[in-house]
């Protein structure tokens, strides 16, 4: 039966977050190591010292394409380990890194070329790096005129709360503003008449009225994009047991539910209806699983809790299943 790892061994907080900050610092010098120009898109002045969860930069087109193997090479010389990828954009991948030896150590690596969402583009990669600034610690960040089009972009596209927009907005310096103001004008043909929330206000409107409200699952991205996603599914059916099931998935929502997976998912038994929420990269904590539901779930989508092993066993077990089906596939 697995026992919780006694409190006194678990690592503290403080802890996990000098780890997963040398972890990201060491992964910009990395890059630029192997020829790859990277830049933070927000953030990072501390050197990730802060509570971390991901990380967002900015490489180029082509440098977008090597970041698997590159990020798996990294893994490899930390004693880490690259557990999934989820392309949430056709320029876009989340990298979900943990340590070999603690799971709940992991560090989401959100890499883009081009700044997209939903198929509107709003950046391109280039125009993300150009001039991007060198930060204390060894990385890069974008320049700050740069940073502050990306986030008015993303606060445009995600319909963020205006009065917070406007005063992150505010603390940015009048020539950037200005820059800003141009580049909505000329790019967009939005009037951004003042930075007060009334001003962000109207332009952040304008400028959501044209972004995408969802991909088109039409275009040839799209459709690779929904076919990838079936043939080879990014959530997990995990048979946690009968003894003690509610401990052993709410252990394992604690550790693998925030970067790993969409959505957990306790379930009595499997229904065929649940292979969307598996397509939708979602954790399904199953007690037990029936002969027809074995030969319905894909192997590689399929992992069994050893009810012997310790807890902390049982989750680098299940990271290492999630490491292995990304080589094997």
């Amino acid at each position: 039966m697995a026992s919780a790892k006694p409190r006194h061994l678990r690592p503290t907080v403080t802890r996990l977050h000098k780890r997963t900050a040398a972890f990201a610092r060491g992964f910009f010098t990395y890059l630029e190591g192997e020829g790859v120009r990277s830049a933070v898109l927000h953030g990072g002045e501390n050197g990730f010292e802060e509570e971390l969860s991901d990380v967002d930069f900015a490489v180029s087109d082509i440098d977008f394409l090597r970041l698997p193997a590159l990020i798996q090479a990294y893994c490899a010389g930390r004693g880490w380990r690259l557990c999934q990828i989820l392309r949430h954009e056709t320029t876009a991948s989340f990298f979900v890194c943990s340590a070999i030896d603690d799971p709940a150590c992991a560090v989401a690596l959100d890499a883009c070329s081009d700044y997209q969402r939903n198929g509107t583009l709003f950046m391109e990669a280039e125009e993300l790096l150009a001039g991007r600034e060198r930060l204390g610690w060894g990385g890069y960040r974008l320049a700050t005129a740069t940073e502050l089009r990306y986030r008015f972009a993303k606060a445009a596209a995600k319909g963020k709360d205006t009065i917070a927009c406007a005063a992150e907005f505010a603390r940015y310096p009048e020539e950037c503003r200005a820059q800003c103001e141009m580049w909505l004008r000329d790019e967009w043909g939005h009037a951004l008449t003042s930075w007060d929330p009334a001003g962000v206000n109207a332009a952040l409107t304008a400028f959501h009225s044209q972004c995408n409200a969802r991909p088109s699952i039409f275009s040839k991205a799209g459709i690779k994009r929904i076919f990838a996603r079936i043939l080879e599914p990014t959530g997990l059916v995990v048979i946690a047991g009968t003894d003690q099931y509610g401990m052993t998935a709410t252990r394992l929502e604690e550790v693998f539910g925030h970067l790993y997976f969409r959505r957990c998912i306790r379930a009595p038994r499997w229904r065929i209806l649940l292979f969307k929420d598996l397509v939708c990269t979602s954790m399904i904590i199953l007690p037990e699983i029936g002969k027809m539901g074995t030969h319905l779930i894909p192997a590689r989508c399929l992992h069994r809790v050893d009810p012997i092993q310790e807890s902390s066993v049982q989750e680098q077990a299940l990271a290492a299943f999630l490491h292995d089906r990304l080589t094997l596939s």
